[in-house]
């Protein structure tokens, strides 16, 4: 009986497996990346719209925007905000940032996100331009890479 392939490697699967060039996938998952680390809700239609604008794989884009998860926000969001912070010159604490963005995630609303105030808004978007950009070039070169060999292997079957 042959082993189920994991979780992992299904997405990788379907990532490479898209039927554009590689390098519209790796475009795909730029957007994606990118989006994901720009904006905490919504950020799926962008990279719909993103990938659309660079003229890459959609489907890719969408996917790619989960590495921003339930999971892996209460990380991700006040790291990218605690680096934001030291670009817009104001360097805040971890801890109290931490504890705002997940207040905010505990009770979304306009009311909540009001209360982080201009400081907190400017250091998520400036961490996420650094976060978003660098997690784009990666995985643009890195799937592109992948797709390419992925295909010279099942072309070589």
């Amino acid at each position: 009986m042959r082993k189920r392939p994991g979780k992992w490697l299904m997405f990788f699967l379907r990532l490479v497996r898209h039927p554009g060039t590689p390098e519209s996938v790796g475009r795909g998952v730029a957007a994606g990346l990118f989006s994901a680390f720009i904006i905490p809700a919504g950020h799926m239609p962008l990279a719909f719209l993103l990938a659309m604008l660079v003229r890459g794989a959609r489907g890719s884009a969408v996917l790619s925007t989960w590495i921003i998860n339930p999971l892996t926000l209460s990380v991700v969001y006040p790291v990218q905000c605690y680096l934001g912070s030291f670009i817009v010159g104001n360097p805040l604490s971890y801890a109290l940032i931490k504890k705002l963005v997940m207040d905010f995630f505990d009770n979304l609303s306009w009311k909540t996100a009001a209360a982080l105030g201009g400081e907190l808004l400017a250091s998520f978007l400036a961490g996420g331009l650094l976060l978003g950009s660098l997690a784009a070039v990666i995985g643009y070169f890195c799937t592109t890479e992948m797709a390419r060999r992925y295909r010279a292997r099942r072309s070589n079957d």
